[in-house]
């Protein structure tokens, strides 16, 4: 499944300090992982100069599965992947593998496009679409998931 995931994180090792009284990482580093990656979120081409004009996205939802523990010393490996985009929305996720490469925690995320002036939705510039669209259209070619998706925009 790792292959239907273009984008590979960072590796991270789990460490004593990620792990919980179950002797497991706990929750919130399955998040940290999934948010902590900034060249994934810059290949939106939403880099510093995006922002300064003006716009930004909000997190209007995220689902995060739990399929397998990670513990100490495991090696978690984020991959990522585009879902769909409209001209408000963006919807992506996530899949953290071990290094057996079995997926221990899918991640979905919706965000939406913000003008920071006003604080309100707006839609993305013709630009910006055609280059999702175009990235989304890569990413498909993957091939199906091995999941059903269960957000939706």
């Amino acid at each position: 499944m790792k292959d239907k995931f273009p984008y590979l994180g960072n590796e991270v090792l789990i460490t004593e300090e990620m792990c919980d009284l179950n002797e497991h990482m706990n929750v919130l580093y399955y998040a940290q992982i999934f948010e902590d990656e900034f060249p994934f979120y810059a290949s939106l081409g939403f880099s510093s100069n995006y922002f300064e004009k003006g716009f930004s996205f909000f997190t209007l939802e995220m689902n995060i599965r739990y399929l397998k523990e990670m513990r100490k010393g495991e090696i978690a490996f984020p991959g990522f992947r585009y879902f769909a985009v409209k001209p408000k929305l963006i919807h992506y996720g996530g899949v953290i593998f071990n290094k057996a490469g079995d997926a221990c925690a899918i991640s979905e995320n919706v965000l939406i496009h913000v003008d920071m002036n006003t604080r309100k939705s707006c839609e993305m510039n013709e630009e910006t679409i055609a280059h999702l669209n175009g990235m989304l259209a890569d990413h498909a070619l993957t091939g199906d998931l091995d999941f059903d998706l269960r957000l939706k925009i």
